[in-house]
Parts: C-alpha cells; structure tokens; sequence
C-alpha cells in the first residue's frame, strides 16, 4: 500500500489553522474585505467538495492556497465582465493619455514618469502608501481593477491575463496604462507622488 508523504486532510481544523493566512492573501488581492471573505469560504467550500480527490502530493496548505488563488482568477474574471467605464467619464475636463504617454510605445513621458516612493522614512509612511494605494485600486473600474491586480499583484504574464479575462492584446495594454494613469491621479489626491 502505498502511503501520502502528507497527513490527511482535517477540514474541521482548515479555517482554525489557515483561515487568517487565508484571508490576509485574499485581502492583499482583492482590497476588499468582504470579497475576501467570500473568496476563503468559497475556497473552503470547494477543498471540501474536492476532498475525495485530495492525493496527498502537497500538504493541505499548499492545496487550498491553491485552491484560492484559482478563486481570485475567478473573481477578476467575473469583475471583467462589468461595462467598463471609458476614461472620459471619469474627468472630462482632465488630461487625457497623451498629455502622460508617448504615442510611439505606450511609455510615460519623461516630464509625467512617476517619482519613486521607495524613498519612505519608515514603516508608518510604507503603511499609509499601502493603505491609500489600496483606497485607489477600490476606485479602478472592475475591468482596470481585474487586469491590475492581476499584473502588479498577482504578477501574471499579460497573455495569460488576456486568455483568462477574454481581452486582447491591444485592449490589455489600452487597460493597463488607464490603470495606471487613474492610480497616479488618484495616489496625486492623496498628497502622494509629484509635489
């Protein structure tokens, strides 16, 4: 007979023993408590409709943290799918992409490329930069939230991101850059980036 290098799965110990590391992956994710929520108990509740088929190859961490990052893709696809909110809806009056990026590639200009913020004193000032970072990415249309978290978060290849969202590779990048434009602006807001 042979045997599991891991221990069997004990679901009535899953949400005890990795409920919290769950959730904190969840959150850094999605940034937003509730969708969090969600995604660790659909986590748990589909490790428990696959536990007859759990082989014992990784420990029962490792599958359902695998279990939940397939959940998050399946969250970003689903936010995807929300009408997505063209840039001048959002500020009208405002700049547009050319007055930040270069038409030849896509790249900031050189007078409009953000400064780097890596320069925090401290562990206060990085939390604050996190905390009004994620406040930001709240704000992104669901289809520039999915195709950002999917990219600088979760650091997916862009032709997976457009295979798993249905985007093209044209309609991806268009999305990135106005992630990224709204995210600067709304970092600006907050007293972040260029004085």
């Amino acid at each position: 007979m042979l045997t599991t290098p891991f221990p069997a799965p004990e679901p009535r110990q899953w949400l005890a023993r990795y409920g919290d590391e769950l959730y904190r992956y969840a959150l850094a994710r999605v940034a937003d408590a509730h969708g969090a929520e969600e995604l660790v108990q659909t986590t748990l509740l589909h490790a428990l409709q696959a536990l007859g088929r759990f082989r014992g190859e990784a420990s029962e961490r490792t599958w359902l943290f695998a279990i939940l990052k397939r959940q998050v893709l399946d969250y970003y696809r689903q936010q995807a799918r929300c009408p997505e909110v063209p840039l001048a809806e959002l500020a009208p009056d405002g700049p547009t992409e050319a007055d930040f990026f270069e038409a030849a590639n896509g790249h900031w200009r050189a007078a409009q490329a953000p400064a780097s913020w890596r320069t925090a004193d401290g562990p206060l000032e990085q939390q604050e930069l996190q905390a009004a970072l994620q406040r930001c990415q709240e704000r992104l249309p669901p289809r520039h939230g999915a195709v950002f978290a999917l990219r600088f978060v979760e650091e997916l290849p862009a032709e997976e991101i457009c295979r798993e969202l249905s985007l093209s590779a044209a309609n991806y990048w268009v999305i990135v850059h106005r992630a990224k434009l709204q995210l600067r602006r709304c970092l600006e807001k907050h007293g972040l980036g260029r004085a």
